[in-house]
């Protein structure tokens, strides 16, 4: 690779990890705002919630925006939504303005991580994709893993506001690094937008997240929402096959070495968006822990999340998927019961050494994922490729902590109401929401054995896979 290709990977590398930090940006302040503003866990999630949601729908756009725009017209409109979403979220005085505000540094977030994703995919050399993809996941999942432990210190020292000035400070390093270093290669394609399909993929996320958030404590009314937001979802897929201008098209997933990869992205990270969320409330509610030490109790899994994830990329590149996912599925599984034990029992160490393995099991998987589906497809597949497995990945990041603190929540809620004592209570919410990762996360196992028995079969770069991506 030419330094000029580093440089701008340097540059895109260090924006995804931004728009990741975003994801998380909030989570060690929740209780804070909570308090300030009146309002119950349920209600302030959104600020998590509501940020992937918006970000979902810009990703599945991206196909389109890439397409028609440059490379550097997208690039600094993503800056700019950050830097102002950030500097309207510090000066919010309310719930209201801070969650648009979020929503704001959303539309941003939802540009750099495809458009990182895109640039890797069609410049990088295929025997270094593998390595450099996961160094791209790295940073996604980096960024939300030490937003806790950063945002922990200042909300402590500095109050919740103050959690805006890494995004801000960030975003405008970046911005000038990338009016150096960001040029485009290619002419944008003028192409009609199809307004409909966005708004079906805006309503169906929506209501979806609505659903599992309330499903545990109003069953009819979540059941109802999430059977409106799967017929929206429905309509949103059937739109894209039969429409001549598709927002994203489904091609890729009529690949077999492409729609389980995309899964397992769903389920990976739906087990790491639920550790990023509710695990910083348990240290908080049931342990009695600050905010600055519930995040530095996550330092030592986040290093090995990060670590995890670059030695997994390069080992995909050189070993293939075998045994290498299944392998990270088991032990996130293992970490998830753990947690419950831990939970339950009480006992502290037992959901401490989850936790850690937790992370690891999800950094050895993310990235191999990705790659070993995005990597077999054609050239005029990758931008559509890209888009799906991001939408993959945001509407995990949607649905996991709606469904986990919706979980923890309610349970909580009961057993206060029971009569025990918050820490009691919290640790019963925090058990049982485990509980349920762990189940998704068994079925996640079981996929990850298939796929990568499957891949075993089928060596990478065999012109079988080329044919049939291109179809």
């Amino acid at each position: 690779m030419g330094s000029s290709l580093r440089m701008l990977l340097v540059v895109l590398y260090g924006c995804a990890f931004i728009a990741g930090f975003n994801e998380n940006l909030m989570n060690m302040a929740l209780v804070s705002i909570m308090g300030q503003f009146a309002i119950d866990a349920v209600v302030a999630q959104w600020l998590v919630t509501g940020y992937m949601i918006v970000v979902t729908v810009v990703v599945a756009c991206m196909a389109y925006l890439y397409r028609r725009f440059s490379l550097r017209a997208l690039f600094f409109a993503a800056a700019a939504l950050n830097i102002a979403g950030s500097l309207g979220g510090m000066a919010s005085g309310g719930f209201v303005p801070l969650l648009l505000f979020r929503i704001v540094q959303a539309l941003g977030a939802g540009v750099f991580i495809p458009l990182m994703m895109n640039v890797v995919v069609e410049r990088v050399p295929r025997q270094n994709l593998g390595a450099c993809l996961a160094l791209g996941s790295s940073m996604i999942t980096i960024g939300p893993a030490t937003a806790p432990i950063v945002t922990g210190f200042l909300v402590s020292r500095f109050g919740w506001a103050s959690v805006f000035c890494v995004p801000l400070d960030f975003g405008v390093l970046f911005a000038i690094l990338g009016w150096f270093v960001v040029r485009d290669e290619r002419q944008p394609v003028r192409g009609r937008f199809d307004g409909l399909s966005a708004l079906l993929m805006a309503g169906g996320v929506t209501l979806l997240s609505v659903g599992l958030a309330a499903v545990s404590s109003q069953p009819v009314a979540g059941l109802g929402e999430m059977a409106l937001a799967v017929a929206l979802l429905a309509a949103f897929a059937l739109r894209q096959q039969r429409c001549s201008h598709p927002l994203v098209s489904l091609k890729p997933l009529r690949l077999r070495a492409f729609w389980p990869a995309a899964v397992l992205v769903m389920v990976t990270m739906m087990t790491y968006f639920s550790l990023s969320v509710v695990t910083p409330l348990y240290f908080e509610q049931a342990a009695g822990m600050s905010a600055s030490m519930a995040g530095l109790m996550l330092l030592l899994p986040v290093c090995a999340h990060a670590g995890a994830a670059v030695v997994s990329g390069r080992q995909l590149d050189r070993r293939g998927e075998w045994p290498l996912m299944p392998l990270g599925m088991a032990i996130a599984l293992m970490g998830l019961l753990m947690m419950v034990a831990g939970a339950l029992l009480p006992v502290m160490p037992l959901v401490v050494g989850g936790v850690f393995l937790g992370y690891l099991g999800t950094g050895m998987l993310l990235s191999p994922s990705q790659t070993a589906g995005l990597r077999r497809l054609s050239p005029q597949l990758h931008s559509h490729g890209v888009s799906l497995m991001g939408m993959a990945l945001q509407l995990a990041a949607c649905l996991g902590p709606a469904l986990y603190v919706g979980v923890m929540s309610s349970v909580t809620g009961a057993a206060q109401q029971a009569g025990a004592p918050l820490a009691w209570a919290a640790s019963q919410g925090f058990g049982t929401a485990m509980a349920v990762a762990a189940v998704i996360c068994a079925c996640g196992l079981a996929a990850a054995a298939a796929y990568a028995a499957f891949m075993r079969k089928r060596p990478y770069g065999g012109p079988e896979d080329e044919a049939a991506a291109g179809e």
